[in-house]
């Protein structure tokens, strides 16, 4: 039999936790959120004993964090202190007051990168690189609210506390994110086993070959002249002085691009200066851009034609589609995510128009029907 404690109910707030379910990438964040509570404790225990030299036996060993159910509302994991009953004898219960006092010390940390205050004796540098790890996972407007329901002091562990207190440590050169991005393989070395990626922005990266990668990598290599690009997720590394991304330290999924692909021709936009075309233009912002890319690739039917892309001089993105007689464009305001349709025959001069609102999801399936009805579908 196995002894459980309630321990620790954190809050994961976003889009994607409102069904109160947890997607298994998360759940990774979790299992080394208890890596670092087990050595957080360990280290209590040897603080308050410092004659011993070793933990005792069945301190940590068969002892584990496990969940045992989801709350409702965004997703809130029950976390328990399970203790296999054989080792109820050699694991007194005072020792179970290092894992409360670790649970503490990482919740009283992340307060202070929440409230950029320093984290100096809370825990050991070698406790704070275990955050390149925790919540890697995490989107941007995401959060995991360690000290849930706590509304006074959430600890929100989030983009922003995580690399506050991964670069807490001044042996720290960097720190991962989750990234997707597109690029250019322009040279391979198989015997090696790594390749280097030419990025949208012309700056360029290393990274490894993975063999179920492998494929996907050459054909993209072999068609560089061609101007293939791929896209790539996986996790990068960043300067921790200037912020910039510097290589791919793992892939998880690549995908070799169409060459009309939406985002490819989005990440050229960045590149535009207010007055890009003679003077006049007012260049889109990045983040806008993130948007549309997010949103077609989300939202944007596989099989049906991509459209060629242009900026506007007001800042946002025309999409265009043409075929024989019939030019259709869509107008996209990016600031208030609105979109106008405009339908020509160029033989018979006929018309149509229609308006989108591009943050329902409602309206994106119907400019889906609008375009397969008039420009079909891509073969499969």
């Amino acid at each position: 039999m196995t002894e459980t404690v309630d321990f620790l109910s954190p809050r994961l707030v976003g889009d994607r936790f409102n069904g109160h379910a947890i997607p298994l990438e998360v759940l990774k964040d979790l299992s080394v959120l208890e890596e670092l509570i087990v050595e957080v404790a360990k280290w209590h225990y040897r603080q308050d004993n410092p004659t011993r030299k070793r933990i005792p036996k069945g301190f940590a060993d068969e002892v584990s964090l496990q969940v045992t159910e989801i709350g409702e509302g965004s997703a809130i994991p029950k976390v328990v202190l399970a203790i296999a009953a054989a080792s109820s004898s050699l694991f007194p219960v005072d020792h179970r007051e290092y894992f409360e006092k670790a649970k503490a010390s990482i919740v009283e940390a992340v307060d202070c990168a929440e409230n950029q205050k320093p984290v100096t004796g809370l825990l050991s540098e070698n406790h704070l690189a275990y955050f390149d790890r925790i919540g890697r996972s995490l989107r941007d407007s995401e959060s995991l609210e360690l000290n849930y329901p706590d509304t006074n002091r959430p600890a929100r562990l989030n983009k922003t506390t995580r690399r506050y207190l991964t670069l807490a440590t001044s042996s720290t050169q960097g720190y991962t994110e989750e990234v997707r991005i597109r690029g250019r393989v322009f040279e391979a070395d198989q015997e090696k086993e790594r390749f280097r990626l030419r990025l949208m922005d012309g700056s360029q990266i290393p990274s490894p070959i993975q063999p179920e990668h492998l494929d996907k990598i050459l054909e993209a290599f072999n068609k560089f002249k061609e101007g293939s690009r791929v896209i790539i997720e996986g996790v990068g590394r960043y300067d921790r002085r200037t912020g910039r991304l510097t290589k791919l330290e793992s892939i998880e999924h690549i995908s070799v691009l169409d060459a009309m692909d939406v985002g490819i021709r989005l990440e050229e936009f960045k590149r535009l200066k207010n007055g890009w075309m003679e003077g006049k233009g007012r260049a889109p912002k990045n983040d806008h851009l993130d948007w549309l890319a997010e949103a077609f690739e989300s939202s944007y039917p596989d099989d049906l034609p991509s459209p060629y892309l242009y900026p506007t001089l007001e800042g946002g993105v025309q999409a265009e589609w043409s075929s024989g007689d019939l030019d259709a464009s869509l107008e996209i305001d990016l600031d208030k995510r609105l979109s106008a349709w405009h339908l020509l025959n160029t033989e018979t001069d006929e018309e149509s128009e229609a308006e989108f609102n591009l943050l329902r999801p409602e309206d994106w399936v119907k400019l889906a029907e609008m375009v397969k009805g008039v420009f079909g579908g891509n073969e499969a």
